[in-house]
């Protein structure tokens, strides 16, 4: 009964994990990282510059929230504390109504 109950929970983390890996957008991760790269160089950059890296990747105004979901764990890759990128985070959804 243990093996059952520990062979079902590696099925359901396995699974779980898989799906996470199938929902990544490539673009949309590239988008995430060069926002992260660019808050990194400049920590102060404006709203409209972020929007332009969402227009460059071709990203909608729609998807704009789900792409800046993955910025925060960049910024963190980028060794930013998590207050500071937290503050950075607001420049990003600034961001979201410049997009077109």
């Amino acid at each position: 009964m243990k093996f059952l109950i520990i062979l079902l929970f590696v099925a359901i983390v396995g699974f779980v994990a898989w799906r996470s890996k199938q929902n990544a957008n490539p673009v949309e991760l590239a988008c995430a990282r060069d926002i992260g790269q660019l808050l990194k160089s400049s920590p102060d950059a404006d709203p409209r510059s972020i929007a332009d890296m969402f227009v460059k990747h071709g990203i909608a105004r729609a998807r704009c929230p789900q792409v800046g979901r993955m910025v925060m764990p960049q910024l963190r890759k980028h060794g930013l504390k998590p207050e500071d990128a937290k503050i950075a985070m607001i420049q990003v959804k600034a961001a979201y109504a410049l997009v077109p």
